[in-house]
């Protein structure tokens, strides 16, 4: 995460923090070597449980968070990356967009035109529904015997929970890495990203001020 960190030698003397949260059901075994590659400055957490994702309805990664000085989260879930590689050509890219838009916000706090208003903030933070928790219990029971060597009886509940929230792409993406796509599900990553009730893979970003 080379934007993020050089983003934060900037403003760090600004009140300005970045906190990266892993959110991966295999836990630590399966991020710390990426977060000790990565040779960050800024704190970093793993959250194996996926709390972030379900308390804040993040469905996909990566999702940013703005958070101010009292606690209050001021812009919710937007799917950024900093930095993109283009796959065919191996071009590398910088959403100057979105970083300037941090910038705004850290020299102009909560005048800042990128802060959410309440509306804004409650369509991104919508409240859980019945079939939101009943999706995030069969999912951790799936994540639960998955761990513990239990792959078929994990399949049927992974499977439970897709079916309840197929747009949910962290459960998906959660589950799929236990075992093989083709084999368990029947698809392909490729076939799932157009399937229409899997929902956008990634909303689209709104800088609107």
């Amino acid at each position: 995460m080379p934007v993020w960190q050089e983003l934060r030698e900037e403003l760090k003397d600004k009140n300005f923090e970045v906190l990266t949260v892993a959110c991966d059901a295999k836990g630590n075994a399966a991020v710390e070597p990426f977060i000790a590659a990565a040779h960050q400055q800024h704190p970093s957490v793993i959250d194996q449980q996926l709390l972030v994702a379900e308390l804040y309805d993040t469905r996909n990664v990566p999702a940013a968070f703005w958070i101010d000085e009292s606690g209050r989260i001021v812009r919710a879930a937007d799917p950024i990356y900093a930095q993109r590689r283009n796959r065919e050509t191996g071009e590398v890219t910088i959403n100057t967009e979105y970083l300037d838009a941090v910038r705004d916000w850290v020299a102009k706090g909560r005048d800042s035109a990128f802060v959410m208003d309440g509306s804004r903030l409650d369509s991104r933070l919508p409240e859980l529904e019945f079939d939101d928790v009943a999706a995030a219990a069969y999912f951790h029971l799936g994540a639960y015997l998955a761990r513990h060597g239990e792959a078929a009886e994990a399949l049927d509940y992974f499977k439970r929970a897709h079916a309840l929230r197929p747009e949910n792409w962290t459960y998906k993406r959660q589950a799929w890495s236990f075992g093989d796509i083709e084999r368990d599900y029947g698809t392909t990553f490729q076939e799932a990203v157009k399937d229409p009730a899997s929902g956008p893979f990634y909303p689209p970003l709104d800088l609107t001020d």
